[in-house]
């Protein structure tokens, strides 16, 4: 369509010599006379008006003067005059053609510029919303669907341009074929990821479960302890030592779970310093297409590190549940021994 626009613009810039040669009156001997002398008058001006490539010609022959020209005829001279006319016209459309193609490059820059600010307010968007990616998973998903639209969009703005200005087409083409192909491969190695998580979680929930069976199981025991007092009485040295040894095990797992927080912590400040990185390679998007790529698998590394981090701090956190479950397990214990020591 800019092609076609551009060879309108051509086409009505350039002037119909025939239709001149129709309008032109037959005009008298005497009117020829004062009609050649204004057109040399007019050529001499017109010539030292043209641009630089004309008047270095012109300086040479001010500088080595020759014999002006005789015309042997009228035709002749009127035949110089259409042909002269014909050049000034010419200069004028051309002139006239390259003003439009200015203003139509203006335009296209303008356009290109709006594109541009338009994808720094798409990534801006993108990135406050990834930070939400650890509550929102699959919100994060639909705007990585959504950016990797408009990333496509863009290229395909940057090839029409380029084309319009005849300017490495077959090798932006061929290099936005292999992004694709790249992104698909990454899409599917993503999603069979995806479907290993889901298996490791339902095997997490199926120890939970067990862990809770378990968790019933000493319940049923405690009761049966309170039951037997009587017993434990007979036993009350050896429970107070064990009562020790069970309290040694709690400051241990309460060490342990300082240490979690702190890897916590430090898996935090990493995973801020890579998304100060991401936004960082973000920035530089409009330089050029290998940016680009080096952005997104830059994204995707960050994708499997946040996962990562998922994990442990799913893990960390059944962990913590678990322990919090034995330390209120504990007092239950304690309260069941104290009335036998009374």
């Amino acid at each position: 369509m800019l092609h076609i626009a551009l060879n309108m613009l051509i086409i009505k810039s350039e002037p119909n010599v025939s239709d001149k040669k129709r309008s032109e009156p037959n005009i008298s001997d005497k009117k020829e006379k004062n009609y050649s002398s204004v057109v040399v008058t007019l050529a001499t001006r017109s010539f030292d008006t043209q641009p630089d490539q004309y008047t270095g010609s012109a300086e040479v022959k001010r500088k080595n003067p020759k014999p002006k020209r005789t015309f042997k005829s009228e035709k002749e001279f009127l035949e110089f005059t259409l042909k002269y006319q014909q050049v000034i016209a010419e200069r004028d459309s051309a002139i006239s053609v390259r003003d439009k193609l200015e203003s139509l490059c203006r335009e296209l820059q303008r356009q290109n510029k709006i594109l541009m600010d338009e994808c720094k307010r798409v990534s801006t968007e993108g990135q406050s919303l990834r930070l939400d990616m650890s509550t929102k998973f699959q919100d994060a998903i639909k705007v990585g669907v959504k950016f990797s639209v408009f990333i496509t969009t863009y290229l395909c703005l940057q090839f029409l341009l380029d084309h319009m200005l005849k300017v490495k087409l077959k090798h932006l083409a061929d290099q936005y074929a292999l992004t694709e192909q790249q992104y698909t491969q990454k899409l599917k190695q993503k999603s069979l990821e995806l479907q290993i998580a889901d298996i490791k979680v339902q095997q997490h929930e199926g120890k939970l479960v067990h862990e809770q069976s378990q968790i019933k199981l000493y319940a049923e025991q405690v009761s049966e302890l309170l039951a037997t007092e009587k017993n434990l009485r007979l036993q009350l040295a050896a429970d107070g030592e064990k009562f020790q040894q069970f309290q040694e095990a709690l400051t241990k797992s309460n060490e342990v779970f300082e240490t979690f927080k702190k890897e916590i912590k430090k898996m935090e400040k990493t995973v801020n310093e890579f998304k100060k990185e991401n936004a960082f390679l973000k920035s530089k998007c409009d330089k050029s297409d290998v940016t680009l790529i080096e952005l997104v698998e830059e994204r995707e590394y960050l994708k499997k590190q946040l996962e990562k981090t998922k994990n442990q701090k799913e893990k960390l956190e059944s962990l913590c549940r678990s322990l919090q479950a034995e330390r209120k397990q504990t007092p239950s214990a304690e309260n069941s021994l104290e009335p036998v020591q009374d």
